[in-house]
């Protein structure tokens, strides 16, 4: 009988043993889920090299987004001190002249994109379009090019004559028409 005791004792202990080994909270379970760890991370770290590897082919890191950024910000910010130095900012106009040594005009608006040689120049000339020109303005350049007269070029894009009239002269100090009215070259590139 000491035999039977001593076999089932060993049973139970071997059945006590499986149980906790390899019950959900187990040695089997346990290696599993550090498998699934070891791969996870290696994944994550084989993400992170391709990212880092295509930032480096693209020539784009951190610190030149950054500076990126902050020159299409300060075009933006320049395009739009010009826009106010034409309707009569006189603290725009100052702080444009100090900075570019040109009065408002075509020359300046030259030396604001010039400022940031890195820019693609198609950008920076499509952005001072949209900022100085806008959908207004390239609707009279539009009108007046067909022959038009001012007044009813200020119907069709639906605003007043006023307005009209004030878009024309910024059109006129920037370049983008002649005294006479007619469109310029640049003008005709804004169209487009």
């Amino acid at each position: 009988m000491g035999v039977w005791v001593e076999a089932l004792l060993v049973v139970i202990i071997l059945l006590l043993l499986g149980i906790i080994l390899f019950s959900g909270g187990g040695i089997a379970r346990r290696r599993k889920l550090s498998g699934e760890v070891n791969f996870l991370r290696k994944e994550v770290k084989r993400l992170l090299d391709a990212n880092e590897a295509l930032r480096g082919s693209l020539g784009i890191g951190a610190e030149r987004r950054v500076k990126r950024f902050g020159d299409l910000l300060g075009l933006v910010r320049d395009l739009e001190g010009l826009r106010c130095a034409i309707a009569g900012s006189s603290s725009c106009q100052r702080v444009l002249t100090q900075k570019y040594g040109a009065a408002p005009g075509p020359e300046l608006l030259k030396r604001i994109l010039a400022a940031r040689p890195e820019m693609n120049s198609a950008t920076k000339r499509r952005l001072a379009d949209e900022l100085l020109v806008g959908e207004v303005g390239r609707g009279i350049l539009r009108n007046l090019d067909t022959g038009i007269p001012l007044e009813r070029a200020a119907s069709d894009v639906g605003v007043p004559v006023m307005v009209a009239r004030g878009q024309v002269r910024r059109l006129q100090t920037l370049g983008y028409l002649d005294a006479r009215m007619r469109l310029t070259d640049q003008g005709r590139e804004a169209l487009v």
